[in-house]
């Protein structure tokens, strides 16, 4: 929070003066931390004024990335084959034959007659539905169950051990 507060300070002693140099700021320093802003400020600007420029580009670079460009431009671009074009319409052609042939060979549907279900074939049916739902969630909950035993065994076991152990 205080470098926030910091932070709030210097910018506006930057706000007050108008200028982005800093001896402008330093001037203004209202506060230590104003003042030690201006004089990293200060300290960045004397290091970078100091460095001295790095060496430039070699002569012949120029030359040789242009020579690069206009080689790449120079290839012709790639157009498709046209032999793939001439094939094309012989494989669309079988492929349609067999989808045709396979149409024309399959069987006619068979209409399935429709008979009255004898009712105690649909009584048993209700009744097997009932005892599935019936069983269902003892068989789903089995695992769970004898895991919760074996927990609590655990438990026990560990309760014995801790019982015995304290003098």
């Amino acid at each position: 929070m205080k470098t926030w507060i910091a932070k709030f300070r210097i910018s506006n002693a930057l706000d007050a003066t108008h200028a982005s140099t800093t001896p402008a700021l330093a001037g203004h320093g209202e506060s230590e931390e104003v003042r030690q802003f201006a004089a990293a400020v200060g300290r960045v600007e004397r290091r970078l004024r100091s460095v001295s420029p790095a060496p430039c580009a070699p002569p012949g670079l120029h030359a040789a990335v242009m020579r690069a460009v206009r080689g790449a431009s120079a290839k012709p671009a790639r157009r498709p084959n046209p032999v793939i074009w001439r094939w094309l319409p012989a494989p669309a052609l079988a492929l349609l034959v067999c989808a045709g042939l396979w149409w024309a060979s399959r069987p006619a549907p068979v209409a399935i007659e429709s008979r009255p279900i004898a009712l105690p074939a649909a009584g048993a049916a209700l009744d097997q539905g009932y005892e599935l739902t019936q069983q269902a969630p003892a068989a789903a909950l089995a695992p769970l169950s004898k895991e919760m035993e074996n927990l609590q065994r655990d438990l026990r076991n560990a309760v014995e051990f801790l019982m015995a152990s304290m003098p």
